[in-house]
């Protein structure tokens, strides 16, 4: 699956490794992860722009194997830091993150990321957002492979397009 996306990114920095499976911890977090993101995730250990600005998460990432500056829950901890010593704004956060994956984090304009629903209405869905407030986020597409296949075809809005570059 991976081979069908490494185009999107003509100058990308990209491993695969052999099958790494995502762990029981990250899925009995996300226990209603859609299968096609899955098997995506599996299959490489790093996907980036050239740049190294704007990546993929990878299975590594989430089950805290790989190594880098960012940890793949980086705006969700950052948030929760924000809001240090109020409990009802650090439960909205973990909501919040509780019903998103972070599948792409992105540095080159500031911190942002394309995040995928796993709760009961917004499963599959893609979304985007960028800080201050990483939880503020907007509709990009109805589904993981709708969303890698604009990006594919450049019908991504260009605010998007343009961090894969």
């Amino acid at each position: 699956m991976l081979q069908d996306y490494l185009h999107l990114f003509p100058n990308h920095n990209a491993k695969t490794v052999p099958t790494v499976r995502l762990s029981e911890q990250f899925l009995s977090r996300y226990p209603k992860l859609p299968r096609e993101y899955a098997d995506f995730v599996e299959s490489f250990s790093l996907l980036s722009n050239k740049s190294d600005t704007t990546w993929f998460n990878s299975a590594g990432d989430f089950n805290g194997k790989e190594e880098g500056g960012f940890r793949w829950d980086e705006f969700e901890q950052q948030s929760l830091v924000a809001f240090d010593g109020d409990t009802v704004g650090q439960e909205q956060v973990r909501d919040f993150w509780n019903q998103h994956i972070p599948i792409v984090l992105s540095v080159k304009n500031g911190y942002s990321h394309f995040s995928m629903g796993v709760g009961d209405r917004n499963l599959g869905k893609i979304y985007f957002g960028e800080e201050p407030d990483y939880e503020e986020v907007e509709w990009v597409a109805d589904s993981f492979l709708v969303f890698m296949e604009a990006l594919k075809a450049g019908q991504l809005a260009e605010k998007y397009q343009y961090l894969f570059a």
